[in-house]
């Protein structure tokens, strides 16, 4: 399973850890890269270092962040408030089609009577 960042998630994860610079935004997925990043950002912030430099020659300022700054929080649209339950409706149809297709005449079936 994938987890979605969402092109907002996908901006901050690139700023904070100085990923793609520069670069538009193409994958809204965690990659290799992104656990890397945040492996070696946190190695340095353990250390105490304030500051990393990542491939491209980027220096990216490392600091702990303040979890009540509003910069790091954010509203969640409709898109993603609706996509759980959305996602859940399906999956619950898809088992009830499933059973239905295995427990029903091939010759009677039609679409109307396994989804309703």
């Amino acid at each position: 399973k994938r987890y979605d960042l969402a092109r907002v998630g996908r901006y901050k994860v690139n700023k904070k850890l100085g990923l793609n610079a520069g670069k538009p935004i193409t994958s809204s997925t965690l990659t290799e890269e992104d656990v890397v990043a945040t492996i070696e950002y946190l190695v340095r912030l353990h250390e105490g270092q304030t500051s990393m430099t990542v491939p491209g020659g980027v220096e990216v300022p490392v600091e702990v962040d303040d979890i009540d700054h509003f910069g790091n929080r954010r509203l969640r649209t409709v898109r993603e408030l609706i996509q759980n339950p959305i996602r859940v409706g399906l999956s619950r149809m898809e088992r009830v089609v499933r059973d239905r297709m295995t427990t029903q005449d091939v010759e009677a079936i039609t679409p109307q009577t396994l989804i309703n």
